[in-house]
């Protein structure tokens, strides 16, 4: 996906189901999305980015979730049991789907597979996460194909702050 921009109309904003575009939206009126990733892993002094994201439905009988994984590292495409290991993986669970542009919260971990971001350990848990949704065609029936999230995560030794934009996976797909 690169560095390309999209122009998707303004009913995208919030997300595919008709109801939950705000009446006074305009179909017509383009909006530009920026399709990288750029997540900018600080702690103490090491910085890595992570460059790519994706996501999956997570659906139950409680209602639907998103889990967000973005990497550094690794192969390219959907992650499945037999992808490479990346050097780093956050992953943000039990994210709720985008209902316009309010922040939401989820737990949030930082997973360093290299062992120099963290300083020899393994993983990290987020102590706060913040995430602002831009843009998105995901709602609570549908699996979308994109999201688009401005980002601030505080780890007790870090932090991770940036954009994200996932592709949905069906291999983070989960029915519980």
């Amino acid at each position: 996906m690169g560095g390309r921009l999209a122009a998707l109309s303004l009913a995208l904003i919030a997300c595919s189901d008709p109801a939950a575009t705000p009446p006074d939206a305009s179909v017509d009126a383009a909006v530009v999305i920026d399709t990288t990733t750029s997540l900018a892993a600080r702690f103490g002094s090491v910085q890595r980015t992570l460059d790519r994201a994706y996501f999956g439905v997570t659906r139950s009988a409680s209602g639907a979730t998103l889990r967000i994984e973005a990497y550094r590292g690794g192969g390219t495409g959907c992650p499945t049991q037999s992808s490479p290991t990346t050097d780093y993986t956050l992953v943000l669970a039990t994210v709720p789907i985008p209902n316009g542009m309010m922040p939401v919260s989820s737990p949030g971990n930082i997973l360093d597979f290299v062992g120099d971001l963290l300083n020899g350990q393994l993983g990290a848990a987020a102590t706060a996460v913040t995430i602002t949704p831009l843009a998105t065609d995901v709602c609570a029936t549908c699996n979308g194909t994109f999201l688009s999230v401005d980002t601030s995560i505080t780890f007790a030794g870090g932090t991770i702050m940036g954009h994200l934009y996932a592709t949905h996976c069906d291999s983070l797909d989960e029915q519980q």
